[in-house]
Protein backbone atom coordinates (compact mmCIF):
# COMPACT_ATOMS: atom_id res chain seq x y z
CA UNK A 1 0.00 0.00 0.00
CA UNK A 2 0.77 3.72 -0.26
CA UNK A 3 3.33 3.42 -2.86
CA UNK A 4 5.46 0.23 -1.71
CA UNK A 5 4.53 -2.08 -4.90
CA UNK A 6 7.35 -3.57 -5.88
CA UNK A 7 9.75 -2.24 -2.79
CA UNK A 8 11.18 -4.19 -0.21
CA UNK A 9 9.78 -2.93 3.33
CA UNK A 10 10.15 -4.00 7.10
CA UNK A 11 7.78 -3.49 9.75
CA UNK A 12 9.43 -3.26 13.44
CA UNK A 13 7.55 -1.27 14.93
CA UNK A 14 3.47 0.42 14.76
CA UNK A 15 1.77 1.96 17.44
CA UNK A 16 -2.13 2.79 18.10
CA UNK A 17 -2.59 6.53 19.01
CA UNK A 18 -5.06 8.02 20.90
CA UNK A 19 -6.98 9.84 18.06
CA UNK A 20 -7.47 6.69 16.66
CA UNK A 21 -4.60 6.41 14.10
CA UNK A 22 -1.97 4.01 13.41
CA UNK A 23 1.53 4.61 12.97
CA UNK A 24 3.70 2.33 10.76
CA UNK A 25 7.46 2.69 10.54
CA UNK A 26 8.30 1.55 7.06
CA UNK A 27 12.28 0.60 6.88
CA UNK A 28 13.81 0.00 3.22
CA UNK A 29 11.51 3.43 2.85
CA UNK A 30 12.82 5.30 5.38
CA UNK A 31 9.56 6.99 6.97
CA UNK A 32 6.93 7.08 9.26
CA UNK A 33 3.70 7.14 8.58
CA UNK A 34 0.16 7.54 10.53
CA UNK A 35 -2.99 5.74 8.41
CA UNK A 36 -6.74 5.82 9.61
CA UNK A 37 -8.59 2.76 9.05
CA UNK A 38 -8.65 2.49 6.04
CA UNK A 39 -4.73 2.59 5.47
CA UNK A 40 -4.77 6.07 4.00
CA UNK A 41 -1.77 8.39 5.02
CA UNK A 42 -2.84 11.10 6.94
CA UNK A 43 0.87 12.27 8.33
CA UNK A 44 4.08 11.12 6.87
CA UNK A 45 7.46 11.79 8.60
CA UNK A 46 10.83 11.13 6.71
CA UNK A 47 13.87 9.68 8.41
CA UNK A 48 17.43 10.57 7.80
CA UNK A 49 19.38 7.26 7.03
CA UNK A 50 22.87 7.29 6.25
CA UNK A 51 23.32 3.77 5.59
CA UNK A 52 19.63 2.29 4.56
CA UNK A 53 18.98 -1.14 4.89
CA UNK A 54 15.12 -2.84 4.89
CA UNK A 55 15.84 -4.61 7.47
CA UNK A 56 18.25 -2.68 10.13
CA UNK A 57 16.67 1.25 9.27
CA UNK A 58 14.59 0.83 12.73
CA UNK A 59 13.79 -1.42 15.01
CA UNK A 60 11.22 0.17 17.50
CA UNK A 61 9.61 3.42 17.32
CA UNK A 62 6.95 5.15 19.68
CA UNK A 63 5.71 8.40 19.32
CA UNK A 64 6.21 10.82 22.39
CA UNK A 65 3.40 12.85 24.24
CA UNK A 66 5.13 15.90 22.61
CA UNK A 67 4.07 14.83 19.02
CA UNK A 68 8.11 13.79 18.21
CA UNK A 69 8.86 10.65 17.52
CA UNK A 70 11.93 8.55 19.19
CA UNK A 71 13.27 6.07 16.73
CA UNK A 72 16.26 3.66 17.47
CA UNK A 73 18.04 3.39 14.40
CA UNK A 74 19.71 0.01 14.29
CA UNK A 75 22.26 -0.14 11.71
CA UNK A 76 23.31 3.18 12.23
CA UNK A 77 23.78 2.45 16.12
CA UNK A 78 21.61 5.84 17.01
CA UNK A 79 18.52 6.56 18.45
CA UNK A 80 17.43 9.60 16.90
CA UNK A 81 14.45 12.16 18.13
CA UNK A 82 12.37 13.64 14.86
CA UNK A 83 9.65 16.70 15.20
CA UNK A 84 6.39 15.89 13.17
CA UNK A 85 8.48 18.18 9.93
CA UNK A 86 11.24 15.24 10.05
CA UNK A 87 14.34 16.65 11.45
CA UNK A 88 16.32 15.98 14.24
CA UNK A 89 15.85 17.32 17.50
CA UNK A 90 17.90 15.16 19.57
CA UNK A 91 20.74 12.14 18.68
CA UNK A 92 22.56 9.89 20.83
CA UNK A 93 25.25 7.18 19.54
CA UNK A 94 25.20 4.35 21.29
CA UNK A 95 28.89 3.36 22.41
CA UNK A 96 31.31 0.56 21.68
CA UNK A 97 32.98 1.42 25.75
CA UNK A 98 36.69 0.50 23.78
CA UNK A 99 35.49 -3.17 22.32
CA UNK A 100 35.69 -4.44 18.86
CA UNK A 101 32.72 -5.09 16.91
CA UNK A 102 31.99 -9.37 16.84
CA UNK A 103 29.26 -10.52 14.25
CA UNK A 104 26.49 -12.17 15.40
CA UNK A 105 23.69 -11.65 17.76
CA UNK A 106 24.24 -13.79 20.81
CA UNK A 107 26.67 -13.83 24.02
CA UNK A 108 30.03 -13.63 21.83
CA UNK A 109 28.92 -11.12 19.49
CA UNK A 110 29.45 -7.37 20.25
CA UNK A 111 28.18 -3.55 18.74
CA UNK A 112 25.96 -0.88 18.95
CA UNK A 113 22.63 -2.21 17.31
CA UNK A 114 20.28 -0.45 18.98
CA UNK A 115 17.16 -2.49 19.48
CA UNK A 116 14.63 0.23 21.71
CA UNK A 117 14.83 3.31 23.57
CA UNK A 118 11.83 4.94 25.79
CA UNK A 119 11.93 8.26 27.07
CA UNK A 120 11.41 8.65 31.10
CA UNK A 121 9.10 10.87 33.22
CA UNK A 122 12.35 13.09 33.85
CA UNK A 123 13.35 13.47 30.38
CA UNK A 124 16.25 11.11 30.48
CA UNK A 125 16.52 7.75 27.97
CA UNK A 126 16.31 4.29 28.74
CA UNK A 127 18.14 2.72 26.19
CA UNK A 128 18.57 -1.41 24.71
CA UNK A 129 21.59 -1.75 23.09
CA UNK A 130 20.83 -5.13 20.72
CA UNK A 131 24.05 -6.82 20.88
CA UNK A 132 25.92 -3.91 23.20
CA UNK A 133 24.25 -6.34 26.20
CA UNK A 134 23.10 -4.02 27.96
CA UNK A 135 20.84 -1.38 28.75
CA UNK A 136 21.94 2.42 29.66
CA UNK A 137 19.90 5.42 31.01
CA UNK A 138 21.05 8.82 29.06
CA UNK A 139 20.34 12.42 30.14
CA UNK A 140 19.22 15.10 27.54
CA UNK A 141 23.43 15.64 27.02
CA UNK A 142 23.98 12.24 26.41
CA UNK A 143 25.51 11.50 29.83
CA UNK A 144 25.24 7.87 31.11
CA UNK A 145 23.45 7.81 34.51
CA UNK A 146 22.67 3.94 35.33
CA UNK A 147 23.63 1.23 33.03
CA UNK A 148 23.34 -2.61 33.61
CA UNK A 149 25.89 -4.81 31.36
CA UNK A 150 25.94 -8.34 30.05
CA UNK A 151 27.24 -9.87 33.40
CA UNK A 152 25.99 -7.76 36.21
CA UNK A 153 22.92 -10.08 37.22
CA UNK A 154 24.51 -13.32 38.97
CA UNK A 155 23.59 -16.53 37.15
CA UNK A 156 22.40 -14.28 33.83
CA UNK A 157 24.13 -13.42 30.87
CA UNK A 158 22.30 -10.64 28.48
CA UNK A 159 23.31 -10.92 24.75
CA UNK A 160 20.53 -9.09 22.24
CA UNK A 161 18.63 -6.90 24.63
CA UNK A 162 15.67 -5.88 23.16
CA UNK A 163 12.37 -4.38 24.60
CA UNK A 164 12.30 -2.53 27.97
CA UNK A 165 9.10 -1.81 30.03
CA UNK A 166 8.93 0.23 33.25
CA UNK A 167 7.00 -0.49 35.95
CA UNK A 168 4.43 1.28 37.81
CA UNK A 169 7.08 0.49 40.52
CA UNK A 170 9.77 1.48 38.74
CA UNK A 171 11.02 -1.74 38.10
CA UNK A 172 12.28 -2.50 33.99
CA UNK A 173 11.56 -5.39 32.23
CA UNK A 174 14.42 -6.30 30.03
CA UNK A 175 14.02 -8.87 26.45
CA UNK A 176 16.82 -11.01 26.62
CA UNK A 177 16.71 -12.59 23.20
CA UNK A 178 19.74 -15.18 21.05
CA UNK A 179 20.90 -15.73 25.10
CA UNK A 180 20.83 -19.45 24.40
CA UNK A 181 18.86 -21.96 26.54
CA UNK A 182 20.84 -21.32 29.79
CA UNK A 183 19.69 -17.56 29.98
CA UNK A 184 15.77 -16.14 30.34
CA UNK A 185 14.24 -14.28 27.84
CA UNK A 186 12.58 -12.04 29.99
CA UNK A 187 13.95 -10.08 33.11
CA UNK A 188 12.62 -8.18 35.64
CA UNK A 189 14.81 -6.02 37.40
CA UNK A 190 14.78 -3.45 40.09
CA UNK A 191 16.59 0.04 39.95
CA UNK A 192 19.52 -1.87 42.41
CA UNK A 193 19.99 -4.62 40.07
CA UNK A 194 18.10 -7.85 41.71
CA UNK A 195 16.15 -9.51 39.83
CA UNK A 196 12.23 -9.79 40.96
CA UNK A 197 11.15 -12.63 37.97
CA UNK A 198 12.34 -14.33 35.16
CA UNK A 199 10.50 -15.85 32.13
CA UNK A 200 12.21 -18.94 29.93
CA UNK A 201 10.23 -21.13 27.84
CA UNK A 202 13.88 -22.12 25.17
CA UNK A 203 11.38 -25.01 23.95
CA UNK A 204 8.41 -22.77 22.74
CA UNK A 205 10.60 -19.53 21.67
CA UNK A 206 14.26 -20.64 21.39
CA UNK A 207 16.18 -17.51 20.35
CA UNK A 208 13.37 -15.88 18.73
CA UNK A 209 11.57 -14.05 21.84
CA UNK A 210 12.71 -10.21 20.54
CA UNK A 211 9.28 -8.54 21.63
CA UNK A 212 7.67 -8.44 24.75
CA UNK A 213 4.74 -6.14 26.06
CA UNK A 214 3.42 -6.17 29.94
CA UNK A 215 -0.23 -6.21 29.74
CA UNK A 216 -2.14 -4.76 33.22
CA UNK A 217 -5.87 -3.83 33.76
CA UNK A 218 -6.58 0.17 33.32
Amino acid sequence: MNGNVGRRVEVHAFQRLANGLTMIVESGRGRIIEVDRDGAIVHEVPLRIEEPDPHRDTRLVRKLETGNYLVSHEGLGKVREYDPKGDVVWEYDVPLFGNERRDGHGLDAFGNAVFSAIRLEDGNTLVATGNGHSVLEVTPAGEIVWSLHQNDLAGIQLAWVTTLEVLPNGNIVVGNCHAGPENPQLIEITRERSVVWTYKDFELFGNGLSNSQVLREP
